[in-house]
């Protein structure tokens, strides 16, 4: 018996290259934990192999000559599944058996590795996963003889970019063909969605501060590491959960039609400035964000974030602004920031459509996994009545139909098909027609149902159903997004609407505005929303 183990490096930053663990890199921790499986007789390792690109290579094999087994560095465009298969295909030899793992991840358990090369053996699998642990602390095994089915498979049809997941995206489409084993942990860390690898800067960051939080509490003894210990560590640790934005949502214009029945944007506008939000352009000197405010601002985000998605739609109709198409240029010259745009769709028209396309088609490769650019179309219906009742008429001035938001999700879904989506906000108004909205949208293009919510009995309940978890977790919104108002003024989160009390991007650093939020306050308000557990990217 022989064993390989696989590590990919396909599409490597670097971050998984600074020494920020005790002077060694995430990456010189996975190549320790390739010693530590060499000296296990009964895993019977034979050789490494490295799969990276022309620009890391030498790094690579520097930091490979520390290895105790033989390493095979291959340089090449792996980026797409089919390429990655076929080169695995190529060097795998005589081994039977794989295990595989990812460059930038620091923590994968010797002794999990092991459990989990056992438990493949044992039931005689051709894949083996672990599930219930936080990514990046066990990597997975695939019979060596699988490899060429896979390879076979993967010429049938384009499985995209190489991800986390490369063997079983390539198995799921004809799973009854494999056999799948699944190694369970002993407490489910899913709901989490820890990501222990250092392939972003959010990551990164998890890693360093479970990293320190180990080392200061347990010492530097290989039990402190194991994969049991730092997830149960991990759900405890401020600096783990709460590490950089993730979602900034943006307030770029003030003005929409304002006659939804569910959105607390217009009353809460109107209680503010004595006048409704359709009139703003005309009564309210800071209706629009300003361009030269959000260029310097896009540019604080990347620096501090790395990667993260921007919506211009926290509040008020974006395309209503007249430089829309100057912001989403501006976020699109950062590789790792994508735009969302959430819309009524009165406004979207096809060369509109076909003005935001040319930039994203223009824009280098994003960095952060999503597409440059993404759409959200408003329905929450199946036709005008119904339509009317959740969404209005608007005004004179500015007409809503559902006619006109159908139309505007056509257009947006042929120009960016994968990132468009029509929405449903699910309430007691129009839950009759939910399922209809379902079944004749899911195989057409992308699809959101959305909880109701009543930003803290701002509004009045129209909840169909309690969807929260029996336990209360942290905050996703307070973790990982940021809200900014139209004059730079920064909410709790956007349950707390139009207050800005955190302070203003315009006159204070963006990272001193997010670290105030660092011990994750939980106040009195927060007790009456149930919006903790749903979460935006």
């Amino acid at each position: 018996m022989k064993t390989l183990v696989s590590v990919f490096a396909g599409s490597p930053r670097d971050y998984a290259f600074e020494p920020l663990f005790a002077g060694k890199s995430a990456f010189d921790r996975v190549i320790e934990w390739i010693n530590d499986l060499s000296s296990q007789d009964d895993l019977h390792l034979h050789q490494a192999v490295v799969f990276t690109t022309g620009e890391y290579i030498e790094r690579i094999e520097a930091i490979s000559k520390n290895c105790l087994v033989p390493v095979q560095v291959c340089s090449g465009d792996f980026s797409s599944v089919a390429a990655f298969i076929a080169a695995l295909e190529s060097v795998r030899g005589d081994c039977d058996t794989i295990i595989h793992g990812r460059y930038s991840c620091p923590f994968y358990d010797p002794a999990l590795t092991t459990e989990l090369y056992q438990f493949h053996h044992r039931y005689a699998a051709e894949y083996t996963f672990a599930e219930g642990w936080p990514e990046g602390l066990a990597p997975v095994v695939v019979n060596g003889s699988t490899v060429p089915i896979l390879k076979s498979l993967s010429e049938t049809r384009d499985f995209g970019s190489v991800g986390r997941d490369v063997f079983f995206d390539i198995i799921r489409s004809d799973i009854n063909s494999f056999e799948v084993e699944t190694l369970m942990a002993p407490e489910d860390m899913r709901q989490y969605r820890l990501d222990f690898s250092c392939h972003s800067k959010e990551g990164q960051l998890s890693c360093l501060c479970i990293h320190q939080t180990l080392l200061a509490q347990d010492g530097p003894h290989r039990q402190a590491f194991s994969a049991n210990n730092l997830a149960a560590k991990a759900v405890f640790t401020p600096g783990v959960l709460r590490t950089v934005p993730a979602f900034y949502n943006v307030q770029i214009s003030a003005t929409c039609p304002g006659t939804c029945t569910y959105c607390p944007y217009p009353r809460a506008y109107q209680q503010l400035f004595n006048h409704l939000p359709a009139e703003a352009p005309k009564k309210n000197e800071v209706c629009f964000m300003r361009l030269e405010q959000f260029r310097p601002l896009v540019a604080s985000m990347a620096e501090l974030s790395g990667e993260a998605v921007v919506s211009l739609s926290l509040w008020g109709e974006a395309l209503a602004h007249p430089d829309f198409l100057g912001f989403v240029s501006a976020v699109l010259e950062y590789p790792g920031l994508s735009v969302l745009i959430e819309t009524d769709g009165s406004l979207v028209t096809a060369e509109l459509s076909r003005q935001v396309k040319a930039l994203a088609d223009s824009a280098v490769p994003r960095s952060n996994q999503h597409p440059p650019v993404m759409w959200i179309v408003s329905l929450d219906s199946q036709n005008q009545a119904m339509y009317e009742r959740m969404r209005g008429r608007g005004t004179q001035e500015w007409p809503l139909s559902f006619a006109r938001a159908q139309e505007a999700y056509q257009i947006l879904n042929k120009d960016f098909p994968g990132a468009s989506y029509a929405q449903f906000v699910r309430t007691k108004t129009n839950e009759e027609q939910l399922e209809d909205f379902y079944r004749s949208r899911k195989d057409s293009g992308g699809l959101i149902i959305q909880k109701y919510d009543s930003f803290l009995c701002f509004m009045p309940d129209q909840q169909v159903t309690d969807l929260s978890p029996v336990l209360r977790n942290p905050c996703w919104h307070l973790r990982r997004d940021m809200v900014i108002l139209v004059d730079g003024g920064v909410p709790v989160c956007r349950e707390f609407l139009l207050a800005g009390d955190c302070g203003n991007v315009f006159s204070q650093p963006l990272k001193e505005i997010w670290e105030k939020g660092r011990n994750m306050p939980f106040m009195e308000k927060c007790e009456s929303c149930d919006e903790y557990y749903t979460f935006n990217f």
